[in-house]
């Protein structure tokens, strides 16, 4: 459940207003992400994912925030024609907007997305420009994607501190942790699922990192960090685990105006694992790690492994 308290404004604790070194907290935050699974030789299932978000301070502890995302999911063979008992081609396209509230306890974040699939995703043609300035093979049975329409998809996020796994050393280092939820409802996806996540590494930042691209995951931490320093550099190691039951997913299950013919059957339970590595100098935070995913259709071969990089600027 979202958490709808307003606290006061929230400024680095090490130094206040009108004392040297006093730096107030960011409160824009602007993200671009990139995930891609030929970062390990791969080219299968959940092939590329771009987004791009936008968050501001509303009032107090709220913001509101915008997002563009674009995902490209390919079978594991490119050979011209319907693969069976392997991922259809499809592409999907989605601006958002959202609502979060950040904590030092609690962060919630609801993101509602309106998007489209098929050919006006423009995935076919993204992947094309992508293999083509990369010299990489190009997949030829784009004739057969997931048919073209609406979508409208609500989801959630909500992170909780865990005070017992944070401690900090006399040379600066330091650890934390959070269990965050998330929940997904619309014609794209139903599903909902739990997870943790620690970190170790020295001045660590707001934002934990380890929110792909995800609905309702933007880049600005839910978690306020009171020891955190904005004038120092950061750096940090991450890692994350997650399970989630998924009761549909409209790229692998059929769509709700146009249903297309299944070529793989859906596997509910699912988890995924995430180890990455963080920088934030000078108010720019530099990230890359790579995500381990468990089968999505009964009939797929191997595990997804993917990489994922993001850089967010905070002002």
């Amino acid at each position: 459940m979202l958490v709808a308290s307003v606290a006061a404004d929230y400024t680095n604790p090490i130094a206040q207003p009108g004392q040297p070194g006093y730096a107030a907290q960011p409160t824009h935050h602007f993200r671009g992400m990139f995930e891609n699974d030929s970062a390990f030789g791969e080219d299968r299932n959940y092939s590329h994912g771009t987004r791009f978000d936008y968050a501001q301070q509303a009032c107090g502890n709220h913001y509101w925030g915008i997002s563009l995302t674009q995902n490209i999911y390919t079978p594991e063979t490119h050979t011209d024609g319907r693969v069976w008992n392997q991922h259809p081609y499809a592409g999907y396209l989605a601006i958002g907007g959202a609502w979060m509230y950040r904590g030092e306890d609690v962060g919630s974040s609801l993101e509602l997305q309106l998007g489209v699939t098929g050919k006006p995703s423009f995935a076919e043609n993204s992947q094309w420009f992508v293999h083509t300035i990369g010299n990489m093979e190009q997949w030829d049975g784009w004739a057969d994607q997931i048919p073209a329409e609406p979508t409208i998809q609500l989801s959630a996020r909500q992170d909780w501190r865990l005070a017992f796994c944070e401690s900090e050393s006399r040379g600066g280092f330091q650890t934390d942790g959070l269990i965050f939820t998330r929940e997904a409802v619309g014609t794209v996806a139903i599903s909902g699922g739990a997870g943790l996540a620690l970190r170790w590494g020295y001045n660590l930042p707001d934002a934990m990192q380890v929110n792909g691209n995800h609905a309702a995951d933007y880049g600005v931490g839910l978690l306020r960090k009171s020891a955190y320093d904005p004038t120092r550099s950061s750096w940090f190691v991450v890692g994350s685990m997650y399970g989630e039951y998924v009761a549909r997913d409209m790229f692998i299950d059929g769509g709700v105006f146009h249903d297309f013919e299944q070529t793989c059957s859906r596997k509910p339970w699912q988890a995924e694992m995430q180890l990455g590595v963080g920088v934030v100098h000078e108010g720019i935070h530099y990230y890359a790690g790579a995500v381990w995913h468990t089968v999505e259709y009964r009939t797929q071969d191997h595990h997804s492994l993917y990489g994922t990089f993001s850089i967010s600027w905070n002002w």
